[in-house]
């Protein structure tokens, strides 16, 4: 083949290399693409303190779920009922004796093992929270005094912002801080939520919550298949039509120059 026409059949072979190559790697770099995902809406739903109690600011049909897992017997489908049981009998016998015993009178915390999973709770619409105190009247023959669970009414503004986070948490997944500030978001990925409300700048709490997920659309489907499946085979044969023609070129340009010898 003569050297002005090599060098065009060259850039040509180049051009159709690179997309070879590009379609053969594609199920590698589809991935990192949003095609063919599952996609996860998150909305909000606004937590106001009112009078005595922290309840949602709108309705909660789409959202049945507590207020925070650090407030036992919250509304709207708490399904811790031991705690709920146990508050209600500490309200109305106002404390109720354990078996754990302390060196000191007065108030104390429990060992760690034995704390509650939760801060406060709520009964008949008014913030509680749990308090342990030994009690100086009940004394063991070693010294030891027993502790009592008592309920402490509290203002629901401060339970509020003690269980809640700050949408400035450096934790809070970009998915979850996006719902929370503008009420809607959209993601190819489960986000991490935590399971209390959130903090904004402005002082204001939102719950945020999965409304509802699904898969892909039949584009982005389609569009992740060819990528996945379709494309290598495409770059495969590509890349076979330029070997055989590389070596048909080669071969051409040898005979060509053998030719050139004997003469």
């Amino acid at each position: 083949m003569a050297p002005d026409r090599l060098l065009p059949s060259l850039r040509h072979d180049l051009v159709f290399a690179v997309v070879a190559l590009g379609l053969l790697t594609a199920p590698l770099w589809v991935a990192h693409l949003p095609v063919g995902e599952r996609t996860y809406h998150y909305e909000r739903v606004e937590v106001v303190p009112n009078g005595t109690d922290i309840e949602y600011g709108t309705d909660t049909d789409r959202f049945p779920g507590p207020i925070s897992d650090e407030i036992a017997c919250a509304p709207a489908g708490s399904l811790e009922v031991r705690p709920c049981a146990l508050e209600q009998l500490v309200l109305d016998n106002e404390t109720i004796p354990t078996e754990v015993y302390s060196s000191h009178p007065g108030p104390t915390r429990l060992p760690v093992t034995t704390e509650e999973r939760y801060q406060y709770v709520r009964i008949d619409g008014s913030i509680y929270e749990p308090t342990y105190v030994a009690n100086d009247s009940e004394q063991r023959g070693d010294g030891m005094y027993r502790v009592d669970l008592t309920l402490n009414r509290t203002a629901p503004d401060r339970a509020l912002e003690s269980v809640s986070r700050r949408v400035t948490s450096d934790d809070l997944s970009p998915t979850v801080v996006e719902a929370a500030r503008s009420g809607d978001a959209r993601a190819h990925r489960e986000a991490d939520v935590p399971e209390t409300p959130i903090r904004l700048e402005d002082g204001t709490y939102y719950r945020v919550y999965l409304t509802e997920y699904g898969d892909s659309s039949a584009v982005s489907s389609g569009i992740y298949f060819v990528l996945r499946y379709i494309a290598p085979l495409a770059g495969l044969i590509i890349a076979l039509d330029i070997w055989q023609r590389i070596e048909v070129t080669h071969t051409g340009a040898t005979d060509a120059a053998t030719e050139f010898d004997t003469e």
